[in-house]
């Protein structure tokens, strides 16, 4: 016959046989058992020789109505706060949008008059160049 120790706290008791062992457990149902084929102490709950009852929790209390209604209304306040931030983020990606939109004609904008300046510029130096050579042919022939 397989003889059962058990646990308590760090109180040891046993030997004991099967019909002692549930006996025992129905007094103690939170305790540990071993037996020398166990490598460990195991609670009595995982062990199918015992006869255990597992005693269900309490129902849990009602919860009164004015902390429901209170966590509703809290529940509400948080939805508006939230419709508000997809709002002000929505808002907010447009303008960036529309920044980056505008950025990208000021950058053509001004790549082309940086074009029309360089060609102007180069007219400019051109009429200066004609300038110079005439106004060299004009003292060339005064002297």
């Amino acid at each position: 016959m397989k003889k059962w120790f058990f646990s308590n706290n760090g109180e040891v008791t046993g030997p004991l046989g099967l019909k002692e062992s549930n006996e025992f457990i129905s007094k103690n149902p939170d305790l540990y058992a071993w037996h020398p084929s166990y490598t460990h102490w195991v609670p009595v709950s995982c062990i199918d020789e015992f006869v255990t009852s597992i005693t269900p929790p309490p129902a849990p209390i009602e919860i009164p109505s004015g902390l429901i209604d209170d966590l509703i209304g809290e529940e509400k306040e948080l939805i508006t706060t939230l419709d508000r931030i997809d709002k002000t983020i929505k808002i907010t990606s447009d303008s960036l949008y529309e920044i980056d939109t505008d950025l990208d004609n000021y950058g053509k904008t001004a790549r082309d008059l940086t074009e029309q300046v360089r060609i102007v510029v180069k007219q400019i130096e051109e009429q200066y160049a004609s300038l110079q050579k005439n106004l060299a042919n004009v003292i060339k022939t005064d002297y």
